[in-house]
């Protein structure tokens, strides 16, 4: 079997010789990213990464097929072109698009971070916000992107301390594995800040909502957990008051978001 680094690299490689020469044509990081199924930043990465010379052939038939994609991104129809590269005596066959779960998973959620950069710092708790996706088959936290030492406001926008990766929060991993044992559909959490405004603000949009019972450390987790869109820890002695706002896609936990984000800056 091939290496997994190795296909891998030749992935983002034939990406980034596409970008290049399309870049060439005065295509810009919006288009490319849109054009492969990426976020503008990721696009940016592919065309800004120094290109690898491989042995031959793969270098020559890597260059042709990155023509070759480039020429099917400009007619608009990447679907249908396919590749099969021989390495080592091993068929390597690659399918447009080439994006996995995982990647898909890292998209997702630093697009979800930009989307919601202004929004977060007004609803920021004293421990500060972390989002958190699972990949469509995830059982364990490393199957779990987060951002490491959560989103800082800074000039009135949530900054990361890192870049988003798989197993950066253990306790919003946590809590969304045993949710997703109720509910599988169940892979975005995020946290904010719990307290009476928050509570009537979520009242006033009909968000369903659950509290959670706290022993200790521990949060419980049930079957009626997983089946509302918010879930409210009261804190304890020594832990801070919590919401979280959980869903099956970051489109409809975003929404939540930024719509308590604004009925607190019509507050204010």
């Amino acid at each position: 079997m091939m290496p997994v680094e190795l296909t891998s690299n030749l992935f983002k490689e034939l990406r980034g010789r596409s970008c290049r020469i399309l870049a060439e044509e005065g295509w810009t990081q919006a288009r490319l990213g849109n054009a492969l199924g990426v976020s503008q930043v990721m696009a940016g990465n592919y065309l800004h990464t120094l290109p690898t010379r491989y042995k031959e052939p793969i270098e020559s038939n890597l260059q042709e097929a990155a023509k070759s994609l480039a020429v099917i991104l400009k007619e608009g129809d990447a679907s249908s072109w396919k590749l099969t590269i021989e390495v080592d005596n091993h068929e390597l066959n690659i399918n447009f698009p080439i994006q996995g779960n995982r990647e898909r998973t890292l998209v997702n959620i630093t697009d979800m971070r930009k989307r919601l950069a202004r929004v977060i710092p007004i609803l920021s708790p004293q421990v500060r916000v972390n989002i958190a996706i699972a990949t469509n088959e995830a059982t364990e936290i490393s199957d779990i992107a987060a951002f490491p030492g959560r989103l800082i406001p800074i000039g009135g926008q949530a900054r990361p301390v890192s870049s988003a990766k798989f197993g950066g929060s253990s306790h919003l991993s946590n809590i969304l594995l045993e949710l997703r044992r109720f509910n599988s559909n169940t892979s975005v959490i995020i946290n904010l800040r719990w307290d009476s405004i928050v509570s009537d603000i979520l009242n006033k949009l009909e968000v369903s909502s659950a509290k959670l019972e706290r022993n200790g450390e521990n949060l419980s987790i049930t079957k009626a957990s997983s089946e509302v869109e918010a879930l409210i820890d009261e804190g304890g002695y020594g832990f801070e008051p919590s919401l979280y706002i959980i869903g099956k896609n970051h489109e409809r936990v975003c929404k939540i978001v930024e719509n308590l984000g604004e009925y607190m800056e019509a507050m204010a």
